[in-house]
């Protein structure tokens, strides 16, 4: 079996928003080695489950956000790490 077959089995057999995820890291790893990403196909993009919301900020470059509970506003510094922006002072 050759491997591009063998992937194409790997990823037959994930549920739908899993192959949406795969689909999303080979288009990062192309735009990361600078080669041309592929055109989108919207009805594929229907059949992974997403809202046409998210595939609107998807189609944008909207990176994510993270999920957590609704006093992100008050904890976020119990929940963020600053330590790679600041530098210790002696």
């Amino acid at each position: 079996m050759s491997t591009l077959s063998d992937i194409q089995s790997e990823i037959a057999a994930l549920p739908p928003n899993l192959r949406a995820e795969v689909l999303d890291f080979v288009r990062f790893v192309k735009q990361r080695h600078g080669l041309p990403a592929a055109p989108v196909d919207v009805a594929a993009a229907q059949d992974a489950g997403d809202s046409a919301f998210f595939q609107a900020l998807e189609s944008v470059g909207f990176v994510g956000c993270i999920e957590t509970d609704e006093q992100l506003g008050t904890t976020y510094k119990n929940r963020l790490d600053f330590s790679s922006k600041y530098v210790a002072q002696p």
